[in-house]
């Protein structure tokens, strides 16, 4: 049986409930041989991923880029009203302790980054991106913790824990509306290059077999059905194609820290 996992904006039971939505609205109008489960997963493992009865999945753009490019294929990007978006692309807020004094990135050196992952676009590609210029290949921080999540990055910063952090403006929105409390103990000082967003993907070997604009007008109509509030919570506005190429900037990104000598963030 075919499924959905769309876990990446799905941290909450209202998120979830709005994704379920709009995936329930989608199915009929996609599906002709109901052989879609009409429920989907909000899981973010790559196994999901590599499952040959993914239908639809989505996912960050650097795990797309460094590993999962034989497994999936991208199709389409949601589209965010949200700042720091702007269609399909999107960058991260760059995010200090509320009541320190740092101002710009340079006033991180020596200090403890929190990071969601190595395996990361928003939250540690774009931010060794933005260090490689400053670290002159040394390490830069005293400590680079692994939180696990943005929303676990928030914390560590808004505790002091850790005095610089990556998020996703997507994600940092989306936490905003449900724990505005955590997002006024930690300061935006500024935002990241843009990359492409997180896209909805598709087994690689099917690709060819499926008609992009048609899925992507089933979302699209999909999007149209759901109620507004609905909508609003999700931030959601729209789809647009990509392909693969899309997402050769992340890797620029890479390229560009590795010749700077800052491979590793540390």
């Amino acid at each position: 049986m075919k499924f959905i996992t769309c876990g990446m904006y799905a941290f909450t039971d209202e998120l979830r409930n709005a994704w379920q939505a709009l995936f329930d609205e989608f199915i009929p109008i996609y599906s002709t041989d109901n052989a879609i489960e009409p429920s989907i997963q909000f899981e973010t493992r790559f196994t999901l991923l590599r499952d040959p009865q993914l239908l639809i999945g989505h996912t960050c753009g650097y795990p797309l880029m460094r590993f999962l490019q034989n497994d999936v294929a991208p199709i389409c990007v949601p589209l965010f009203d949200v700042p720091g978006c702007n269609g399909k692309y999107y960058s991260s807020q760059i995010i200090v302790p509320g009541e320190s004094d740092i101002q710009t990135l340079a006033d991180c050196k020596g200090k403890i980054a929190a990071i969601n992952g190595r395996d990361s676009n928003s939250g540690m590609n774009v931010l060794r991106h933005a260090l490689s210029g400053l670290a002159n290949g040394k390490a830069f921080f005293s400590e680079v913790i692994e939180s696990g999540s943005h929303y676990q990055s928030l914390i560590e910063v808004g505790k002091n824990r850790a005095q610089v952090a990556t998020i996703d403006c997507v994600s940092f929105a989306l936490i905003k509306d449900s724990q505005p409390e955590l997002i006024k103990k930690v300061r935006v000082i500024g935002f990241t290059e843009s990359t492409c967003g997180l896209p909805f993907v598709v087994p690689a070997k099917e690709l060819q077999a499926i008609d992009k604009d048609r899925l992507i007008e089933a979302l699209t109509t999909a999007l149209s059905r759901l109620a507004k509030a609905q909508r609003n919570h999700l931030h959601l506005v729209g789809f647009e194609s990509v392909d693969l190429s899309d997402y050769d900037s992340i890797m620029a990104l890479e390229t560009t820290a590795v010749n700077m000598g800052y491979a590793e963030i540390t």
